[in-house]
């Protein structure tokens, strides 16, 4: 049998195993490997020195010498942004430079995600500063200001802990995106820590752009503007490998070192595509509460008809989304769709590899009858058992975090 590993390992204690899947030796099996596989981790001696050589705007000490409360902004468990390697550097600086440790706070960036708790802040930040300090959650129903209008002349509107602090911070990461050509920047607060109808009237205009482009749509646009009316605003973006490993760094204006950081994830993040396959195998691993978004990405390499078999191994399933997810029997968010009413990818199956299968992790696929759940890779083998010898497939180390080069062209 050909052995691939892939990893599995967010948010887990253990984060050193990976996940070893394999396939027959009689099929054609490509692997797509990231060029940030290849790329050496920073050190937190360079992680230092990254954070401190901001782009395009003062330092993080400078900031703190004329401000008194800080809020430190970080990303939800549906990114893998190891936050509690950067989050201590950030603290020993604002602390260094004389802001008193009662007047620095967090705040997780849900967006229109569910609520996080004590056990996902540990993850995320770890022990140490989830004992001492205080972690607030965005709500995007209520304690919103506003901060100015949009383009088209609508409200914008943020959360308030945000404004009311003077020096503002924020964790995040640089990826391929699916509606915004890639993560990261001024996104971690629209919609991070958005009001519900910023965001909802921003998304609703469907301006997006696919993953990898580095275009200046006008999704990313609307970001942009909406980001410069709460400046300054000191962001961190790191750029992550299929471990979740840093491998590079970009800090400073939002704009200026998103703008950057995107060019190097284009090239760090980019697959080459190869001819369509009988199999898709994608791991998704950056984004894993989100696996859904990884299958379109396997479709652009899959024969008419073919399979998809879909790694996650999240324990709590997919994010519960107030925008978009499903609340009942044919409802659901203000950019729900019902299912009949959406486009058909060219899958016969998605094969939904998790030991953790739940029906409502179905219903945020297009055609939800389409998924079928398997608990082991054995059960993954014998689903594919009617395909044989010759049978062509690829494996995708991390399909939430990757994109086809090709497709942009």
């Amino acid at each position: 049998m050909k052995t691939f590993n892939v990893w599995q390992n967010a948010w887990k204690d253990d984060g050193e195993t990976p996940l070893t899947i394999t396939l027959p030796d009689d099929w054609e099996v490509e692997y797509h490997e990231i060029p940030a596989d290849s790329m050496p981790v920073l050190t937190q001696q360079q992680l230092r020195e990254k954070i401190f050589s901001p782009i395009g705007m003062e330092s993080i000490g400078s900031l703190a010498s004329k401000g008194e409360r800080a809020v430190i902004v970080f990303d939800d468990l549906s990114r893998g942004t190891p936050v509690k390697k950067i989050a201590p550097i950030v603290l020993d600086e604002l602390l260094t430079c004389g802001v008193k440790r009662e007047n620095i706070n967090f705040l997780c960036a849900i967006g229109l995600h569910a609520a996080h708790t004590r056990a996902d802040f540990v993850k995320k930040l770890g022990k140490e500063i989830v004992e001492n300090y205080p972690i607030y959650c965005h709500n995007p129903f209520e304690n919103n200001l506003q901060v100015g209008t949009d383009s088209y002349g609508k409200v914008v509107s943020i959360n308030r802990g945000f404004m009311e602090c003077d020096i503002r911070i924020g964790i995040g990461s640089i990826m391929p995106h699916h509606m915004n050509g890639f993560g990261g920047g001024g996104k971690l607060l629209f919609p991070g820590i958005a009001s519900m109808e910023t965001t909802a009237t921003n998304h609703g205009r469907l301006q997006f752009q696919p993953p990898g482009s580095t275009d200046a749509g006008g999704f990313r646009r609307e970001i942009e503007n909406m980001t410069r009316m709460v400046a300054p605003f000191y962001k961190i973006d790191a750029i992550l490998n299929s471990k979740l490993d840093i491998v590079d760094l970009f800090a400073g204006d939002p704009i200026q070192e998103y703008c950057q950081g995107i060019q190097v994830s284009a090239k760090l993040h980019a697959m080459e595509i190869g001819r369509p396959k009988d199999i898709v195998v994608v791991n998704a691993n950056a984004k894993y509460n989100e696996s859904m978004i990884t299958v379109a990405l396997a479709s652009q390499e899959l024969k008419e008809g073919g399979d998809i078999v879909m790694i996650n191994h999240c324990p709590s399933g997919m994010v519960l989304h107030y925008l978009y997810g499903v609340f009942g029997k044919g409802y659901g968010g203000r950019c729900w769709i019902p299912h009949e009413k959406r486009l058909k990818h060219k899958y016969r199956r998605v094969i939904y590899y998790t030991p953790y299968p739940d029906y409502n992790s179905k219903l945020v696929f297009d055609d939800p009858d389409s998924v079928i759940f398997a608990t082991t890779w054995e059960d993954v083998l014998d689903l594919l058992s009617h395909h044989k010898t010759g049978t062509t497939a690829s494996v995708l180390p991390d399909g939430s975090m990757s994109y086809f080069r090709e497709k942009l062209m």
